[in-house]
């Protein structure tokens, strides 16, 4: 584990300047907690080898296509089919071999599962080739998913997981772009079979994946039916985030809570940042709206006002800080003002770009607060790059004058000047409150 005693020394002293605590009980939790522990050994090799193992093992898989490939046209298709069935036997048995093996790594032991099922989606193609079949290509890509997810649920393999989620991407994609089909079967294998999944095997890194791929694969489906709805739904969808980040922090996989906010974010801000450019589009109100057409927009939206009502009944998942306060009000904020009214057939194209602007000042104001605060410089940076982003969108399309542009500049530089002394402060603040060695 990290070391956060400094982090927690500094929040001691803040606690006393607030009168929080006294000078013994402060005394007392700094011998407690000193700046410096015991050095621990990190498993920092575990990563490297997984990567080597994956690398190594896809490079292999390649040198072996590429070697048959050179003269698979030579090759009977029987002698064909042997070379596909014995590779994909032969990964995966000898990962199974290898499985049971007390010595043997985990993780080395995945990719070479990942080799074979690899191998599983190039034969799909290659008997296709062989036989001379005209089929659906996508259904190719399904197949794939459908052998990745399998084992991701046998083994159980994070990495097939993940495999199963590209697959079904490259699957809803193609028949999205290619043959005009709008699939929500995709969206529903995410939600209903691979995020229990992720629940159940307490990965972070496959979570954020399956999170980061649900508004794509959502947006395929709305793409299939109606342009029009993508900005909308995207943000009812990723609103719905921020509120199951406050009920995951009380959940049996606390850790969840910020995957989902920094992969809701990830998202969130570029399409706020979009919306005060363009505001929202006009939209039918959803009683002149068609069943099927509906329903893509009312998922979400049951989704999200479910949620948020659970969040603000529960006092354990209420927020209880005023930063916490704000960045929960932002999302409804822009739920309220600018997403409701526009379902309902109000012409937002106005309001809604004031609504998305006051949103990402209040972002970039926050960002730039917690920076400071806690000494986060990421997050500091995050906060200053906004303001800059939204400063200059302004000034190409807000202020005309000379002069007010330069007021903008000046405005700017001055509270960059103010952020970055503030922080300088703090900075200074942490070294002091520091035991001399």
């Amino acid at each position: 584990m990290d070391n956060n005693n400094p982090w927690l020394r500094a929040e001691i002293a803040q606690w006393l300047r607030e009168g929080i605590i006294n000078d013994q009980q402060a005394q007392a939790l700094y011998a407690r907690y000193p700046a410096f522990v015991a050095y621990r050994p990190k498993s920092d090799g575990a990563w490297g080898k997984v990567i080597f193992a994956v690398l190594g093992a896809v490079i292999f898989g390649l040198g072996i296509i590429l070697l048959f490939a050179y003269n698979w046209q030579d090759m009977h298709r029987y002698l064909k089919l042997a070379v596909i069935s014995v590779g994909i036997l032969g990964a995966h048995g000898s990962a199974l071999l290898m499985g049971r093996s007390e010595k043997a790594n985990p993780r080395v032991v995945e990719s070479i599962h990942i080799l074979g099922t690899m191998l599983f989606g190039a034969g799909i193609w290659l008997v296709a080739q062989i036989y001379h079949m005209d089929l659906h290509f996508p259904d190719g890509f399904l197949l794939l998913c459908l052998a990745a997810l399998s084992l991701a649920w046998a083994l159980p393999s994070v990495a097939h997981g993940v495999l199963a989620i590209l697959a079904l991407l490259l699957w809803s994609g193609v028949e999205t772009f290619e043959f005009g089909r709008h699939l929500p079967l995709a969206s529903g294998i995410l939600l209903f079979v691979l995020l229990p999944l992720a629940y159940l095997q307490r990965s972070s890194s496959f979570l954020a994946c399956l999170l980061l791929a649900l508004p794509v694969s959502y947006s395929f489906t709305v793409l299939g039916v109606d342009d029009s709805y993508l900005f909308v739904a995207a943000l009812l969808l990723l609103s719905s985030y921020f509120g199951v980040a406050r009920l995951a922090m009380t959940s049996a996989y606390p850790a969840s809570a910020m995957v989902l906010t920094s992969c809701g974010s990830v998202v969130w801000l570029p399409l706020i940042y979009i919306g005060t450019f363009t505001g929202l589009p006009a939209l039918p109100s959803l009683s002149e709206m068609t069943g099927i057409d509906s329903l893509y927009l009312l998922l979400p939206l049951i989704l999200t006002l479910g949620v948020w009502t659970v969040v603000l009944a529960r006092p354990a998942s209420r927020p209880s800080l005023p930063e916490q306060w704000l960045e929960s009000g932002l999302v409804l904020f822009v739920l309220v003002f600018a997403l409701l009214p526009a379902l309902f057939g109000a012409d937002m194209s106005g309001l809604s770009r004031v609504v998305f602007n006051i949103a990402l000042l209040n972002y970039a104001l926050l960002y730039v607060f917690r920076g400071t605060q806690y000494l986060k410089g990421w997050v500091l940076t995050l906060g200053c790059v906004m303001l800059v982003l939204l400063g200059g969108a302004r000034f190409t399309d807000l202020f005309h004058s000379l002069l007010a542009r330069s007021a903008v500049f000046l405005l700017l530089g001055l509270l960059l000047f103010v952020i970055g002394l503030r922080y300088s402060k703090q900075l200074t603040r942490r070294k002091l409150e520091k035991p001399r060695a």
